[in-house]
């Protein structure tokens, strides 16, 4: 579809990352054309703000299932009863946020997933804001020797700060078992997105453990320095939460980070994985 038959208006947020879609009716159904056209922002901006949430669970797995198929409970986290690709993220003065890393959604698997959506439930009156990172824009920015040197190099992903939930919920002995159970793997430090080809940079503070054949201080070096490249403000869109936002991103080339600073109030969040782009594959 062409760009003058786009069915909603995109209003760029940042350089780097980022746009609302206006004038998009969320109360229908999307069908397939607008879903194209959504796909064609996502690749060209990254992170979607769409309005007219929230949405009820059977609508957000409908509007998940138009970019592919939907990813099952997680191993961690709760979900909507009778909708278990609804995980439910629930923090407040009784469950203190834990997690405020930057982060790709489960890259420690090798089967990563394409795309997130989230949406609030209960939205704190104050704080609470998520972060975007553009990894293209990252890689970008890199010095073209250190560029060069990334593009020989991997790094293993592997289940990181979800080491201390299963460890707090039942000892080392679950650990060790999670661990098992989710694995690892590697990954190029400089990625190539598998649908536009465009290179990024594909190593988080959350789940990236070490540099493949690097000393552990080495590594360690080499990862805080990108790890904070990373956290830099020209490369980023912070959105901050309004009850009717339901915000979409491709996790291949982007990270993202919860900003923790909401205690005392609750805040009570929606998301939903599509594991595989089924236009991928085309």
């Amino acid at each position: 579809m062409g760009q003058g038959a786009r069915p909603f208006e995109l209003i760029r947020l940042t350089p780097a990352i980022g746009v609302e879609v206006r004038s998009l009716d969320l109360s229908a159904e999307v069908d397939e054309a607008t879903a194209d056209c959504l796909y064609d922002a996502l690749l060209d901006h990254h992170v979607l703000v769409l309005r007219g949430g929230p949405l009820p669970p059977a609508r957000l797995e409908a509007l998940g299932s138009t970019f592919g198929p939907l990813a099952q409970a997680h191993h961690t986290y709760p979900n909507v009863d009778g909708h278990p690709s609804v995980t439910v993220l629930d923090t407040g003065p009784d469950n203190p946020p834990d997690n405020a890393e930057w982060h790709t959604d489960l890259s420690f698997r090798t089967d990563r997933p394409f795309l997130s959506i989230l949406q609030p439930d209960i939205r704190p009156s104050v704080g609470g804001d998520t972060l975007f990172a553009s990894l293209f824009a990252v890689h970008d920015a890199l010095m073209p020797g250190l560029r060069s040197d990334l593009e020989e190099l991997s790094a293993v992903h592997d289940m990181g700060s979800f080491r201390n939930h299963t460890y707090a919920e039942g000892g080392v002995d679950l650990m060790n078992e999670r661990m098992t159970e989710v694995g690892s793997s590697v990954h190029p430090i400089i990625d190539h997105h598998p649908v536009t080809g465009k290179p990024f940079l594909h190593v988080n503070e959350c789940f990236t453990s070490h540099v493949v054949g690097l000393t552990m201080p080495e590594s360690r070096r080499l990862l805080a320095y990108l790890f904070d490249l990373i956290a830099r403000p020209q490369f980023q869109v912070r959105i901050r939460w309004e009850d009717d936002m339901v915000v979409l991103w491709d996790n291949r080339g982007t990270q993202h980070y919860a900003a923790d600073d909401y205690l005392p109030h609750r805040r009570v969040m929606q998301r939903l994985i599509v594991t595989t782009d089924r236009r991928e594959a085309v």
